[in-house]
C-alpha cells in the first residue's frame, strides 16, 4: 500500500443508540476548508441505514453492514478501509463501528502492518448515555464496559435528559476510573469539538479493561478468519444474500450479544402511509429503530432510541437508494419483533 503520509484516523464509538451518527455530522460540518474527510460506517444489522444519514455531508463513505469489524466483517473492513485510502487519498478517516461492536480488535489492526505508516490513530471518541449507569443489561455488557474503557475522549450525551441522580452517577463513575482517564464532557445533540480528535492517545498499559485484553487473546489464538472466536461476540446471520428483487420487501436478521437486529429493505417507489408510521415507530420500545422511508408526506428519517424520537422530514436521497428500515432489540422480544414487521408492511399506501 503506496502512502506518502500518515493518514489521521478517529474511532467514534458507543453503546447502540447514543448519538454516534450525530456526532459525526457535527465534525464534518467542522472539517477545514480545502479538507477531505472519508467515514467508514460498520452497522450491525445487514442492510445499511447510516450511510444514508450521511449521505448529504459531501464526504467519501464506505459502509460495512452485517456483524462488527472485528469479527465476521474484519475481511470487508480492510477491503473497505483500503478502498478508501486508496481512491479517495483523505486527509482524515473517521470510523464509527456498530453499537454493538468491540473496539480493542480494531484498535489492534489499525496500529499493526500495513496499516502502520499508514495510518496516525489519534483519540478514540466514546459517547455514552449517562442514564445507562442505571441499567444492568448496559452496565455489566461487556461490549459497553470496553468502548468507555477505551476512550480518550468520553462524551456523556444526551445531557439535558439527565436528572440530578444520572449526573450523581456519572460523577461517580467517572472518579472510579483508573488512570488515566480519558477527557470527559458532558454534551447534547451529539456536540463534539473537532480539536479534540487530535488529543493524544492515553497509554493504558495494564489498566486496559480485563475484557479487552482477554478479546484479544482470544482473537490471537486463532489465525482462521472463520473462526468463531471465543467471547460473548459471536454473530449469526439468517440470509445468503442474494440479489434483492427490487420489488420485494427483504427480511434480514443479524443476531449477537444477545441482540437481533431486523432489517428490511422495502420495494423501490414505497410510498408509506405518514400517520400509520409514525404510530409505528412512537409505539417501538425497542432499543434502536433507524430508517429512512418515503412517505405521503415526503422523505423522512428514523431516529428513535430506547423510546424517544421519531420521525424527521429530510432532503430525497440518491435515487439508486432503496427506502430500508432497520430495528436491534434483545433476542428475547422475537415476538414483538414479528408483530412489527407485519405492521411495517401493512402500513404501504398503494403505488400510483
Amino acid at each position: 500500500m503506496t502512502q506518502h503520509r500518515d493518514i489521521p484516523l478517529n474511532l467514534i464509538t458507543g453503546f447502540l443508540g447514543v448519538g454516534k451518527t450525530t456526532a459525526i455530522r457535527h465534525l464534518l460540518a467542522q472539517r477545514p476548508e480545502g479538507e477531505h474527510w472519508a467515514v467508514l460506517v460498520n452497522e450491525f444489522g445487514e442492510i445499511g441505514v447510516d450511510g444514508g444519514l450521511l449521505a448529504d455531508t459531501g464526504v467519501a463513505l464506505e459502509e460495512i453492514p452485517g456483524g462488527c469489524l472485528c469479527c465476521v466483517s474484519a475481511q470487508m473492513f480492510t477491503v473497505g478501509l483500503n478502498r478508501l485510502i486508496r481512491s479517495q487519498k483523505p486527509d482524515r478517516i473517521l470510523i464509527e463501528p456498530t453499537g454493538l461492536g468491540h473496539p480493542a480488535q480494531i484498535i489492534r489492526t489499525l496500529t499493526e502492518p500495513p496499516y502502520a505508516g499508514v495510518l496516525d490513530l489519534r483519540a478514540t471518541v466514546t459517547l455514552m448515555d449517562a442514564r445507562h449507569l442505571a441499567s444492568p443489561r448496559h452496565r455489566e455488557h461487556p461490549t459497553w464496559q470496553d468502548q468507555i474503557a477505551l476512550a480518550d475522549v468520553l462524551l456523556a450525551n444526551k445531557a439535558d435528559l439527565y436528572g440530578e441522580d444520572d449526573r450523581e452517577a456519572l460523577h461517580a463513575f467517572v472518579a472510579a476510573m483508573p488512570s488515566p482517564r480519558p477527557l470527559v464532557v458532558e454534551t447534547t445533540q451529539g456536540r463534539i469539538e473537532r480539536d479534540w480528535l487530535d488529543r493524544p492517545r492515553l497509554e493504558r498499559g495494564d489498566a486496559l479493561f480485563p475484557e479487552a485484553r482477554a478479546f484479544l487473546e482470544a482473537t490471537t489464538e486463532s489465525a482462521d478468519p472463520g473462526h468463531d472466536h471465543a467471547h460473548a461476540h459471536a454473530h449469526g446471520h439468517d440470509h445468503d444474500h442474494p440479489a434483492p428483487a427490487t420489488d420485494e420487501w427483504v427480511t434480514i436478521d443479524t443476531r449477537g450479544d444477545g441482540y437481533i437486529g431486523r432489517s428490511w429493505l422495502m420495494p423501490e417507489g414505497q410510498i408509506v402511509d405518514h400517520a400509520t408510521l409514525a404510530g409505528l415507530v412512537d409505539g417501538f420500545t425497542g432499543d434502536r429503530l433507524k430508517g429512512l422511508v418515503e412517505t405521503d408526506q415526503g422523505w423522512q428519517r428514523i431516529n428513535r432510541v430506547a423510546g424517544h424520537g421519531g420521525l424527521e422530514a429530510m432532503d430525497p436521497p440518491d435515487p439508486l437508494l432503496r427506502p430500508r428500515i432497520e430495528a436491534i432489540l434483545p433476542e428475547s422480544d422475537t415476538t414483538a419483533l414479528d408483530a412489527l414487521a407485519k405492521a411495517f408492511e401493512a402500513a404501504h399506501t398503494p403505488n400510483t
